[in-house]
């Protein structure tokens, strides 16, 4: 999430970090942008993050709809990821937002600890779920 929405303070700010529209782009049933920098990133040449379809929650079609409405609104505005007003999603914004579903007993790494539970409902091995989201830890 924190790749996702820029820091509550402002003097934090780095367009450097932003995930730029110009970076999505969809092919063979799959999308995909340019992360520029994360923090597992030790020599700052950024990810690429590649989702492919699924049957519940379809990410792809998901980013299909929501550029066609972002684009619809804000056009060539740089950012992938803006706000209805145009604004960029800041951590205060990204909070109101999901704890209007959730309760306060969630955090910023419970996706990450649903992410590895979808993982392992699909199938995949131990290993394998830990190389996808990087995690050394056999917990």
């Amino acid at each position: 999430m924190g790749e996702l929405v820029v820091k509550s303070d402002k003097t934090l700010f780095d367009w450097r970090k932003i995930i730029k529209r110009s970076s999505l782009t969809f092919s063979n049933h799959r999308a995909q942008y340019h992360l520029p920098y994360h923090k597992a990133d030790p020599f700052y040449r950024g990810s690429d993050v590649v989702f492919s379809q699924h049957a519940v929650a379809d990410p792809v079609n998901l980013l299909k709809t929501y550029t066609s409405l972002r684009d619809a609104c804000h056009g060539a505005h740089m950012p992938l990821f803006l706000c209805e007003d145009g604004s960029i999603p800041n951590r205060a914004w990204f909070d109101i937002k999901i704890f209007t579903f959730l309760s306060h007993d969630f955090g910023g790494h419970s996706a990450c600890a649903g992410g590895a539970t979808y993982f392992a409902s699909l199938g995949l091995s131990d290993s394998i779920i830990q190389a996808l989201s990087c995690w050394t830890s056999s917990t």
